[in-house]
């Protein structure tokens, strides 16, 4: 769904400047800030083609290597997950706003509008004070320390499933053919619970006391990482086309890794004749 809106926003990009005299320019800016101009020829599935401002020669880029894509009418055509998530965790807190021109601007709520035809930022710069800014006019936005929630969030889901694929495979490597699968796999990952003598568990797991104390260590660690990294800090248009962002606006996501890849997957198999019929029958 997401796809056909981009193509449509894309369409739409083209017919707004179809009066115009001049044809009209793209830039396209990857997670690190570095902006392409360019004239885009197509939207594939896994690449954006495109003409370079001074080149005859058709060139490509990877979708998933786009943070966003515009044209000079200020139209967003296309954005990725990153953007989108990024937006999301900004929203709703309170912080400082910087602006292209210079300008700093101190908000108690921000919003942003769905509607990437006109991208604009709607902020609360008091109680009874607010207003609406593009999105283009708009150099970096830093939040508060509230964002750090998924710097928290992050370091606990680090430690945990790291203990639970080390235990995965120490079952794995050590299975004993001679005793049944369920009382084995119970033992081994019954070292990782504490006593709990109501359901038969008189102590505590061997690997309890390192399970605890690895989850606030990893959290303290991810929190220290993510304020060296300035993560609250969110980027947007750069000043001037060959400035890059103050830092990389990608977030790493292996649940959206997984479905990006399956999706390509899909596409693949539903590509093929027998594969069309299958999904086809399946949905």
């Amino acid at each position: 769904m997401k796809q056909f809106g981009c193509i449509f926003l894309f369409i739409i990009s083209f017919s707004r400047s179809a009066s115009g005299d001049l044809d009209v320019k793209h830039l396209i800016v990857d997670h690190k800030g570095n902006t392409t101009e360019c004239f885009v020829d197509s939207i594939g599935y896994q690449f954006l083609y495109y003409i370079p401002i001074d080149s005859v020669d058709r060139d490509s880029m990877f979708i998933k290597d786009i943070y966003y894509a515009y044209n000079d009418f200020g139209k967003v055509f296309h954005y990725s997950w990153s953007f989108q998530e990024n937006i999301r965790r900004m929203s709703e807190r309170t912080g400082q706003l910087f602006t292209i021109d210079g300008d700093t601007i101190d908000f108690i709520n921000i919003k942003f509008n769905d509607d990437m035809i006109d991208p604009e930022v709607f902020i609360n710069t008091s109680v009874d004070r607010s207003e609406f800014i593009s999105m283009f006019n708009i150099e970096k936005i830093e939040t508060d320390y509230s964002i750090m929630y998924y710097s928290i969030k992050k370091g606990f889901h680090y430690s945990f499933y790291s203990f639970i694929i080390a235990s995965t495979l120490n079952v794995t490597l050590n299975w004993d053919k001679e005793r049944r699968a369920v009382p084995q796999i119970w033992d081994k990952y019954n070292d990782l619970f504490p006593s709990i003598k109501m359901i038969g568990m008189r102590d505590t797991g061997v690997m309890y006391q390192s399970f605890t104390s690895l989850i606030p260590f990893s959290v303290f660690i991810s929190m220290i990482y993510d304020m060296y990294k300035d993560k609250n800090e969110f980027y947007f248009t750069p000043i001037f086309e060959e400035k890059k962002f103050g830092r990389n606006m990608y977030i790493f996501s292996f649940k959206n890794i997984t479905k990006t890849y399956s999706r390509k997957i899909l596409y693949k198999v539903e590509s093929t004749k027998f594969g069309n019929k299958v999904l086809g029958w399946i949905r």
